[in-house]
């Protein structure tokens, strides 16, 4: 009779007690997934620019023939506007580059004519457009480098007024204008020398309506709270030599910008 008391009163311990003597479970904890922002990124880079102009010109003088200036054409930088945007998307990027010059100048051109030398004197006024468009791909991204893949076009307008004043004869004016598009690829990227400072660039090269155009540019930046200032230096190269007047140019100098990334 003991017996069946001592194993009853055991088996209802055991029973009140299950919960805490069962087998623990092995909880699974799923892992934690955090969704990549999928927006884009926008940036817009407006700079001051005070380029050096290099250019040859040819004009046609009264004995058939013709003169090439020696390439200091302008004097006067009567207006500028550059501005960039770029937008990026994982490892898409798009970027529009826009640049105005307003440009006016003169030069004195000797030629030797039987038995004497003709000086013409040779005024002119520029209105150039240049807009670059390019779409990009990343291939590296460590953080603190980055390299893009570019590849896109340039539109380049002119717009010359100029006359050519001969000592014996009434001024002749010109205003020849031309538009040109080339097709380009090059690269684009930055790396970083801290959390402040850091160095993009950017360089590209093509051809199409004219024999060839590349560009190069590199600058030294510094992050601020509301945006980045940049101290940049360009150069910008043209050649064509099928045009009237204008055979080919550069375009080059320090510049100086601000990034607001929004």
């Amino acid at each position: 009779m003991r017996k069946i008391i001592t194993g009853t009163l055991l088996t209802c311990a055991l029973a009140s007690a299950g919960g805490d003597i069962a087998p623990v479970e092995e909880q699974v904890v799923a892992p934690l997934v955090t969704e990549e922002s999928s927006g884009w990124e926008h940036k817009l880079a407006i700079y001051g620019w005070l380029p050096t102009f290099d250019g040859t010109l040819t004009y046609s003088l009264p004995d058939g023939g013709e003169q090439e200036s020696d390439g200091g054409v302008i004097d006067e930088l009567d207006g500028v506007f550059m501005a960039a945007y770029e937008i990026r998307k994982d490892k898409w990027s798009f970027l529009t580059d826009v640049i105005y010059l307003g440009m006016s100048g003169g030069e004195t051109v000797a030629e030797d004519i039987g038995q004497g030398r003709l000086a013409t004197t040779v005024a002119q006024e520029f209105d150039a457009w240049v807009l670059s468009f390019y779409g990009g791909y990343n291939v590296i991204d460590t953080g603190s480098t980055r390299l893009d893949i570019i590849a896109g076009m340039r539109y380049f307008s002119l717009d010359v007024e100029a006359s050519i004043d001969f000592p014996i004869l009434d001024p002749i004016p010109l205003s020849p204008s031309f538009e040109v598009y080339d097709a380009l690829i090059g690269v684009k990227g930055s790396f970083d020398i801290n959390e402040n400072w850091y160095v993009p660039y950017i360089f590209d090269i093509g051809g199409g309506d004219s024999d060839l155009t590349w560009q190069a540019q590199a600058s030294i930046g510094y992050r601020f709270g509301w945006g980045d200032v940049l101290a940049t230096y360009r150069y910008l190269h043209y050649e064509k030599d099928d045009l009237r007047l204008v055979e080919d140019f550069d375009l080059y100098g320090p510049k100086v910008g601000v990034v607001f990334h929004f």
